[in-house]
Formats: C-alpha cells, structure tokens, sequence
C-alpha cells in the first residue's frame, strides 16, 4: 500500500513538473529573428518573431522579390510590435531584421532553347544559331518553389535583317511569373570540333578530348579544323583555349625529337648498318627532315624523324657516317 502511494505521488509530482515546464516554455518573451530565409509570397509575424504563439501564422507585409532582400529597421518593428500587442523591445536602438527570398536563377540556355524554336517556327534558318544582345541584363530570378520554365509569349522576327525582338516569362503559365524582353540576331551556324579543355604544346589530342559546338558560319574559314580526324594524335604548336575553333596552322605531329636533343643517326643500305651520335638542330616530328650534326665529325646533314631520339640519312650521307 505505501509502495503505491509513494508510486502515485511521484507520477503526481512529474506531471506537475510537465506542466511548470511547459507553462514557462510559453512564458518566454518573444525574440527578434536577426536573419529570415523566406519561400513563400509573405511575411508572416512568426518569421519575425519568436515565441509570439497563435500570432504567428498572422500575415504582416508582402515577401520581397525572389533573390532581394529588406531590412526591418528598429521603428518599424516597434511600431509593428506595438499595433500586434506583441510583448517586444529592442535591447539597443540597432536591432533590426534581414527578411530575404529564396529564388533560382533561369538558366540562359534554356531561354536559347525557347528561342530558337520558337524562330524556327517563324522561318528562321534551321540550325541557326543566335546571339542575345541584352544578355548581360537577364539574370531572372524566380521562387525556389516553382520549375524554372521558360515560354515565349511574343516573337517578332525580321529575315531581312536577322534580327528579333521577343517577351518571354518564367516560370511558364505561373500566375506569379516575371516577364522580360529578349533582344538579339539570327546567324546560320556550322558544327565544328573544338577542345573540350585547354591544351599546350607536348599534350597529344585524343578523341577524349574535343566537342562538337555550334559557331556562327562566318567563323569558320578555310584554314578552320571542320574533321575531328584532323586532330586527333596531333599536339598545339602553343597552349590553345577550350571551345573556340583550332586552324590547322595551330597543332602539329607530336614532336619526337627536340632542338639540340641527343640522337642516334642511322644509314642502312644492302650491306650494311652504320650508326653514329648527332645532335638535332631543330625540333622534328616522325616523317620530319631536320638538320643533323655529328658530333664527331661537327658535318651537318639532312635526316628524318624516324621516332624518338632516332634519326636516318640516305646512302649520300655515308661519309659524314664513316667520319665519326
């Protein structure tokens, strides 16, 4: 009997502290949210203050735009704290709150998308590449709540001059979307394979290592690499950047044979091989003919890359040979 009495009383007495707990939990005094992160099209009292109760969910002002930001000063959230019967002060006269939009930026790629077919559908070249003109104004930012789609709702399209002008908005068909112009021209293009990364010279290009990229047809001139055949297994005569068009003046063989490196100069005929030590005068590539020193007879002749640090000469050579 007194087991169960002292068993009650202690079942008594932590309920009571429960409930002592959770009447000072809302008991606290409200507190100012210094920094707001916000989804939704506005602002509640809840996102600004803390410990507020059922005052929370009240609607307060509009959100800022998508990716903007305001700052609440102290006199205004007084002032809101005092028509709201919120129990707040400011601890000094700088307290204030930073509300900001979460939003995503509308990727520029898919507005060239939009463009283009909806061009092609006014008789732009198919394949036609475009440039924006306004490009550097269209950061559009909308809520991290919708899908970033883009439609185009107005398009005028001059052939004459290849050029357009159109409206567009993001997201597409939301209530809520942000329109803006678009401005640009109409090219017709050409595909051609560039680098996918920067490259230099002793790097030997692999197919691994070039795209295919739309360009204005204007661009691609004659000594402009159009065949990916035509780079692959060659190396840049300098460093070449990634994405842009490679002449055929810009790459070369892979150099096998360097300036004033040390190689073996080879003749061979029906009878014999003779060998003998040079030193390369110029940088050459397998099939190259480069000027050759021996180094023992200090003659200089004409040699051909024949891979690394080998070289030949032809039968003519072979006194230059004998003198070593």
């Amino acid at each position: 009997m007194i087991r169960r009495l002292c068993l009650r009383a202690t079942i008594a007495g932590l309920a009571l502290a429960a409930a002592f707990g959770s009447a000072r939990a809302t008991e606290l005094p409200p507190q100012l949210k210094p920094n707001v992160v916000l989804t939704g099209d506005a602002i509640t009292l809840g996102d600004i203050w803390e410990n507020i109760g059922d005052k929370a969910g009240t609607p307060l002002a509009n959100a800022p735009a998508p990716g903007k930001r305001i700052t609440l000063e102290t006199r205004w959230l007084v002032a809101v704290a005092q028509s709201y019967g919120i129990d707040w002060r400011p601890a000094t006269p700088f307290e204030r709150s930073v509300v900001e939009r979460a939003g995503q930026s509308v990727d520029i790629r898919a507005i060239e998308t939009e463009l283009r077919e909806a061009l092609a559908m006014e008789g732009a070249p198919a394949g036609a590449s475009i440039e924006i003109s306004n490009r550097q104004q269209l950061h559009i930012v909308i809520p991290t709540t919708t899908s970033p789609t883009v439609a185009v709702k107005d398009l005028v399209y001059d052939p004459r001059m290849n050029r357009f002008q159109a409206v567009l908005e993001a997201p597409a068909g939301a209530p809520n979307s942000v329109r803006f112009k678009v401005m640009g021209s109409v090219f017709a293009s050409a595909r051609i394979p560039v680098l996918v990364h920067a490259m230099g010279r002793g790097e030997v290009i692999g197919e691994a290592d070039i795209q295919w990229v739309d360009v204005r047809e204007e661009v691609v001139r004659r000594d402009v690499i159009s065949n990916p055949r035509m780079l692959v297994g060659l190396e840049p005569r300098y460093q070449l950047r990634a994405g842009v068009p490679v002449r055929t003046n810009e790459v070369q063989k892979p150099v096998v044979v360097g300036k004033n490196s040390s190689v073996t100069i080879v003749l061979r005929s029906k009878f014999m091989t003779l060998t003998a030590q040079g030193r390369a005068m110029e940088d050459g590539s397998v099939g190259d003919v480069i000027r050759v020193t021996n180094v023992h007879s200090k003659q200089t002749v004409d040699a051909k890359v024949e891979g690394p640090g080998q070289v030949s000469v032809m039968p003519g050579g072979l006194r230059t040979l004998a003198n070593n």
